[in-house]
């Protein structure tokens, strides 16, 4: 084997190896009457998820993330997203939606609408699992409800927010969006340790905004068996683009997973305590990384990590790097079969906040990740915040225009400066 064989990180990392990769091929009725939905169906299909959202944000034609699109000339952008993340916001929307926009967030999801209460139980214990690392490493993920002053909660949203999702309730006032800005971004540096310090900008904030749900998912994972900085430049060759020269990273691992698979070659890089894993794949020579994600989906995941061994000794040659990526989320989500949560008189947010719950017009995430020799620093933050369905408002002068619509016609202009002068 070269040196260099594992010198690409083909895919977004799967940090939570021990938990949210293991996998299973059932796949529950969505069609069905169930209240009761175990693990072993609920898994598989949130990484499907995961592995749908990854195709929709690398899609070379039309890239999520906030980057130039790629060109011969322009060699595409390293990316990184949090599922989790995402799909932690949707579920909290999925227990205060009713209707199409219920169904159409179960479905993308591949969930059942009706069996809330085993959702709200599964990533309750998800949620606990995630935040008890062993050792020194660390992982916080944090949920938060932001409504208006003035507005009620539902009593059992709100029982239902505490009691599996830990969710923090906020107050903010939208109409002043630098501090509603402030205290979001607030919120994300501290439950990250400042490593994504800000989410939303003022001018992204819309003075109607009714109420936001965030996630904030922040992991610090050190290697069981850490790397060294390698003396050499290792030369790494890019999809499109020259070679670029690199000083890589550098073990020879011990009783790590191992495996050749027919699309790719993958290695397994425990952190300490073994409970979390990142894997990183190399796409087999002659594919490129997204001819592999198009053939990738949870089943195939699956079956390469049960094909996976443990080997005696691999040598693993890699650069170290920092990947961060800004996105909003709706294009992606609206091709996965989500329309009506983000439509004005479509979607059904009435169990959220007491009257009307809006419709979804931001859904963003900010991720990061950094690797080196010693370890991994990875963040994410998502945010979703709606507005009420469209207000019009003539409390200033206006014009008016009376139009014949057959024929086009316009028989009256006016305009009015003061409706009682």
């Amino acid at each position: 084997m070269k040196p260099w064989a594992f010198a690409v990180l083909a895919i977004s990392i799967a940090l939570m190896g021990g938990i949210w990769l293991a996998t299973s091929r059932n796949q529950p009725n969505l069609h069905a009457d169930q209240t009761q939905t175990t693990w072993s169906e609920l898994v598989p299909n949130f990484n499907q998820f995961a592995f749908n959202l990854l195709k929709e944000l690398t899609r070379p034609e039309e890239p999520a993330a906030q980057q130039r699109p790629a060109t011969a000339q322009q060699p595409p952008s390293n990316q990184v997203f949090s599922p989790l993340s995402v799909q932690f916001v949707l579920v909290l929307f999925l227990n205060g939606a009713d209707g199409q926009t219920r169904a159409e967030i179960a479905q993308a999801l591949g969930v059942p609408s009706t069996a809330l209460d085993s959702l709200n139980q599964f990533h309750s214990e998800l949620r606990k699992a995630l935040e008890e690392p062993p050792g020194s490493n660390l992982l916080v993920l944090a949920n938060s409800l932001w409504v208006r002053p003035s507005d009620r909660v539902h009593a059992d949203f709100s029982r239902m927010g505490e009691a599996f999702y830990a969710l923090e309730t906020h107050r903010v006032d939208f109409t002043k969006p630098e501090e509603a800005a402030r205290r979001i971004n607030e919120w994300s540096e501290q439950k990250t340790q400042g490593f994504i310090p800000e989410i939303v900008q003022p001018h992204e904030i819309d003075t109607g905004t009714i109420l936001g749900i965030a996630n904030a998912l922040y992991l610090r994972g050190f290697w069981a068996q850490p790397f060294k900085v390698a003396d050499y430049a290792m030369e790494f060759v890019p999809e499109v683009g020259h070679p670029v020269r690199v000083r890589p990273m550098e073990a020879e691992l011990s009783q790590v997973a191992y495996g050749q698979m027919d699309l790719c070659e993958i290695v397994g890089l425990p952190y300490q305590e073994g409970e979390w894993v990142c894997y990183v794949v190399l796409p087999r020579e002659g594919l490129s990384v997204s001819q592999l994600v198009a053939q990738l989906d949870a089943a195939r995941w699956a079956q390469y990590l049960g094909q996976l061994r443990v080997v005696e000794r691999v040598q693993v040659v890699m650069p170290r790097f920092e990947v961060a990526s800004e996105y909003n989320l709706i294009p992606a989500l609206r091709r996965l079969g989500i329309r009506c949560a983000f439509e004005p008189h479509k979607a059904e947010f009435p169990r959220i906040i007491e009257g009307d719950g809006g419709y979804i017009y931001l859904f963003k995430q900010v991720c990061r990740v950094r690797v080196d020799e010693r370890g991994t620093e990875a963040g994410a933050v998502s945010l979703a915040l709606t507005r009420g369905q469209e207000l019009f408002v003539a409390d200033r002068p206006f014009l008016f225009i009376i139009q014949h619509q057959q024929t086009g016609a316009i028989l009256f202009i006016g305009v009015v400066h003061n409706p009682v002068g």
